[in-house]
């Protein structure tokens, strides 16, 4: 038996998780692979220029395989039987609902790019547009914080799309300190990502996945310490 047999809560959360990355990298390389695969359409197109259509293959199938690679995680954590199987059972099962899901960020990223598309047109920019670009970014942090919750709520707890968002509000307000970290985790992976080398795209997700499914068994496990 291992430490991780015990589950994971926010005390030990960071270090099962290290753990886990560490005793599980071959299968990680494994769900990387199957991650990428599904991914690729959207990241084709987003290195081509193309955002919205990037936008639109990342709902359809980004989210999908997102829903996939952290239930393939999850059971990898929780020393389940993971491999190609689980994953793809995951992307069937989940599909729908994590389309819906991968909409947070895919609205507000829209409205960013129309806002940032006019700005580029005029010549003297007024104050609420700016005004506009700096509300726009604080809805899509907002977003990207539930996002974090959100889906390990859908694979973990099988909950519907309404209550994965309700529950991603509570679990995020009463988790700042995780909300955070995992926000700047994501700041410095997608910073090294485009500054250091895009070959870190195949592997550096996988990597956050990780800790987002940690993340998300171990605020549900202080919640069910509290009932």
């Amino acid at each position: 038996m291992t430490l991780l047999d015990h589950g994971i809560n926010p005390v030990t959360y960071l270090g099962l998780t290290l753990r886990a990355l560490w005793e599980n990298l071959p299968q990680l390389l494994r769900g990387a692979l199957w991650f990428n695969l599904v991914s690729l359409p959207a990241f084709a197109l987003f290195a081509f220029g193309w955002l919205l259509p990037a936008l639109v293959a990342a709902v359809v199938i980004g989210g999908p395989g997102w829903s996939a690679l952290l239930a393939y995680e999850t059971r990898l954590l929780q020393h389940r039987p993971a491999g190609s199987r689980q994953f793809w059972q995951a992307f069937r099962r989940h599909w729908a609902k994590s389309c819906l899901l991968g909409l947070l960020l895919a609205v507000p990223s829209a409205l960013l790019l129309a806002l940032l598309s006019t700005l580029d047109v005029q010549v003297a920019v007024p104050a609420s547009a700016w005004l506009a670009v700096g509300a726009n970014l604080f809805a899509l942090a907002v977003a990207a914080t539930l996002v974090l919750y959100a889906f390990p709520n859908l694979v973990q707890r099988e909950l519907g799309t309404v209550a994965c968002i309700r529950d991603a509000l509570i679990l995020s307000s009463r988790n700042p300190a995780n909300s955070v970290g995992l926000l700047a985790m994501g700041v410095l992976f997608g910073m090294g990502i485009a500054y250091v080398s895009w070959g870190l795209v195949l592997l550096l997700p996988t990597v956050y996945g990780l800790f987002i499914a940690g993340n998300g068994l171990a605020v549900v496990e202080a919640e069910l310490a509290r009932a």
